[in-house]
């Protein structure tokens, strides 16, 4: 604001009254709240909005209890100013009435207001006046009007009749964010962290290069940091907490910048209005940002010499935020402007230290979300996001978790039931969703799903009972906690002849588990190129900002089964990536970023020494299988290495005619169920199932030979009495043997 504000008689009566509230309660600022709450107090406003069937008195307890609760009173405060926010709806007000000369109505104050959702009293006043708002905002029209009329005649731009005066703004303060007005006063406190708040007073009390630069992952709470410091910062020792605190964004200095020059100006103007001040706390988050983008023809401009002469100033400190991967990026390079700050690592906190945060902030969200979280809900929230929401650190996975739940309750809420709540279930059920797993799995207690892993396996996977009791073995050890955390749940390689069931089985697992299949052909990578559709392209190559298909896969959908088919036709190389994969359960993509294989099943099959498959049953007495024939051979396909790293091999049985057998009523089972919708069953007879399965069965083939029979032989029949025949109603077909073929008949 470049000039004081005319206000409506009625209008000053509500400042007034606001900015006596403020004095009352001995506050430094009169904020929104102050003022929503003198309407909420004023007789005639409160009487309109009890005959409307709202309770305006529950209204002004909520906002003076807010007040009580979260704005600290100062015994030694002077004349209450307006708040940045009360002054930003009152320059909004001005802009909604368009006339210099024209006072400002109280309505139009309201209205500017109401178009913020970001303070208490404003989402106080429409949850208590819901949809018949504008009734409320009528009635202040007309006691506005009222109000005007009694001052006709009289002289309403005087110093007398208008005592509130918006103070105006500074030029400077147009490109900054007072962080002092906003997080002051203990507003956003801040659970823990004691050592890293001690660490950054001690660098700002500094006489040389006392500006900090906080470095950490994203989520692990940088930007939090710095504002509950500064909302503490009038209980700390030092000369730099007199100062106050400004944030400053490349995107607030070049908003409106049309001509060169304009943002080394505010620069300038921003340090010279804060120094006149008597200095102030800088505080640039993202600051790399500043360095713009380097390697890039059309690169963003780089602001960083415009503050490198203001680092060393002694009326201004620095704080800085920005991550590991954009200060390797972006700031490494420039030593000069790196040695004037002194860098604070913030690390991840530990599950319990999480979980302090959490019981600390848990409360800001009930209220936003008038819910109530139960015992148990933090920690759960904690333990889940930090084995399911992998890629997220603490505490930022955790507080996702329970703000989506808060927002899930409150557009379902519990029937019948006034408290709204928010138990371990449903974290449960919204972690599941976040990271793509089954929510049953996710039930420690719950082990029904793993309970009967094996009997529900064998319903599927016929005659391979030892690779079905090594896979489940395996899964359950990782479940029970007895594996390496650092290694994947498992890595297994199965070997056997084609058609087994060695890709079925890793099918049938991920179904029974509930979680994703992701199915690479190695035939696809047999290339020594390969490994970059893999793990992505190296820098300017082609795809490079697409990704890996196997990184960008795992990081979609962590809780998986990693389906790795024929690897041994896969190059070399691929071998040498996959030890990373199975030794520390991570991998490095192109760009730098590591994907988390900790959940992940990897099964590997192989086909290698199919050729060597006939040594099997040579000489009398030989109980050597195909696929033990096979592992030999493997044994010498893949590096010492690559199979030392293998959590087992499964080798699978060869196909017997029992087998076969059981796969021929698996396959009618599923031809039934999808002419089940017809209305239609099959039905085989048993010369009829005989001539299948002597036409099906193959130690050679397997299965696979077996539904080729069924698609040429049985299905041919099928298409024309479904279509045109007898069995376009449905029916039953009963196929038979006649001539040495396959007949069908039909009946109802």
């Amino acid at each position: 604001m470049e000039k004081d504000f005319l206000f409506s008689p009625f209008a000053i009566t509500l400042l007034d009254s606001a900015h006596n509230i403020a004095v009352s309660l001995k506050h430094e600022f009169v904020m929104p709240e102050h003022f929503i709450l003198a309407i909420t107090e004023h007789n005639e406003i409160s009487q309109h909005i009890n005959l409307l069937g709202f309770d305006s008195h529950a209204m002004a307890f909520d906002i003076r209890e807010y007040l009580n609760s979260y704005v600290e009173s100062n015994d030694s405060y002077t004349a209450p100013s307006a708040s940045h926010k009360l002054r930003k709806a009152l320059a909004s007000a001005h802009d909604i009435v368009n006339n210099d000369n024209a006072p400002i109505p109280s309505v139009a104050i309201v209205l500017a207001l109401l178009e913020t959702n970001d303070t208490y009293a404003i989402e106080t006043f429409k949850k208590y006046t819901a949809n018949k708002t504008h009734r409320i905002l009528e009635f202040m029209i007309s006691l506005d009007n009222k109000a005007m009329s009694e001052q006709l005649g009289r002289d309403i731009d005087s110093d007398d009749d208008q005592p509130w005066q918006a103070a105006p703004q500074p030029e400077w303060e147009k490109y900054v964010t007072n962080l002092t007005e906003k997080y002051g006063n203990g507003q956003h406190p801040i659970i823990g962290r004691e050592e890293e708040m001690m660490r950054m007073a001690q660098i700002l009390c500094r006489c040389d290069r006392n500006n900090a630069l906080i470095i950490g992952e994203p989520g692990v709470g940088k930007t939090a940091l710095v504002r509950g410091f500064i909302s503490q910062l009038e209980e700390m020792a030092g000369r730099f907490t007199l100062l106050p605190a400004y944030e400053i964004s490349t995107q607030q200095l070049m908003a409106g910048a049309q001509y060169q020059g304009e943002v080394e100006q505010r620069v300038a103007t921003i340090m010279i209005g804060i120094k006149e001040q008597g200095g102030g706390i800088i505080v640039i988050d993202d600051i790399h940002t500043l360095f713009g983008s380097r390697g890039d023809a059309n690169s963003s401009r780089d602001f960083s010499q415009l503050f490198m002469q203001h680092l060393d100033d002694e009326a201004l400190r620095f704080i800085g935020i920005t991550n590991h991967e954009d200060l390797t990026r972006h700031m490494d390079g420039n030593v000069r402007f790196l040695r004037r700050f002194q860098q604070i690592d913030l690390a991840e906190p530990t599950q319990e230290q999480a979980i302090e945060i959490l019981d600390g902030i848990k409360k800001k969200y009930e209220r936003h979300h008038n819910i109530k979280f139960l015992k148990g809900v933090t920690e759960r929230a904690v333990k889940l996001s930090t084995r399911y929401l992998s890629g997220r650190a603490l505490p930022d996975s955790a507080i996702d978790v329970l703000d989506e739940a808060g927002s899930y309750r409150e557009l379902k809420p519990i029937e019948n039931r006034k408290t709204q709540s928010v138990d371990t279930s449903l974290i449960d059920s919204i972690v599941a969703r976040m990271g793509k797993v089954e929510t049953s799995i996710m039930d420690d207690n719950d082990t029904s799903v793993l309970k009967n892993l094996r009997t529900r396996m064998s319903q599927n996977i016929f005659g391979q009972d030892t690779a079905i009791t090594n896979v489940v073995e395996s899964v359950l050890a990782a479940r029970a906690g007895l594996t390496d955390e650092h290694k994947p749940q498992a890595s297994l390689l199965f070997v056997g002849p084609t058609g087994v069931g060695k890709t079925e089985v890793a099918r049938v697992l991920a179904k029974e588990l509930g979680v994703t299949l992701h199915k690479f052909d190695m035939s696809e990578y047999s290339e020594s190129y390969s490994v970059s559709k893999l793990i992505g392209s190296s820098p300017g190559y082609v795809g490079y900002e697409e990704g890996g298909r196997l990184t960008e896969a795992v990081r979609k959908s962590p809780h998986c089964v990693l389906l790795l088919d024929e690897i041994e036709k896969a190059h070399e190389k691929i071998y040498d990536t996959l030890l990373q994969v199975m030794d520390d359960a991570s991998l490095t993509d192109s760009r730098g970023r590591k994907v988390d294989f900790r959940h992940v099943i990897l099964i590997m099959t192989s086909n290698s020494g199919a050729q060597f498959a006939k040594q099997a049953g040579v000489g009398f007495g030989s109980t050597v299988t195909t696929g033990q024939a096979m592992l030999t051979e493997v044994k010498k396909t893949f590096k010492p290495e690559f199979i030392n790293r293998l959590s087992g091999i499964v080798v699978f049985n060869d196909m017997n005619t029992d087998m076969a057998s059981l796969i021929l009523d698996k396959k009618l089972g599923e031809l039934n169920s999808r002419l089940q919708e017809r209305s239609v069953s099959v039905t085989l007879t048993a010369e009829a199932r005989q001539w299948v399965l002597s036409r099906g069965f193959s130690n050679k083939y397997g299965a696979r030979e077996l539904e080729r029979v069924i698609s040429q032989n049985v299905k041919p029949l099928l298409v024309n009495e479904i279509l045109f025949g007898p069995l376009k109603k449905g029916g039953k077909a009963i196929i038979d043997i006649a001539n040495d073929q396959l007949v069908l008949t039909t009946s109802k």
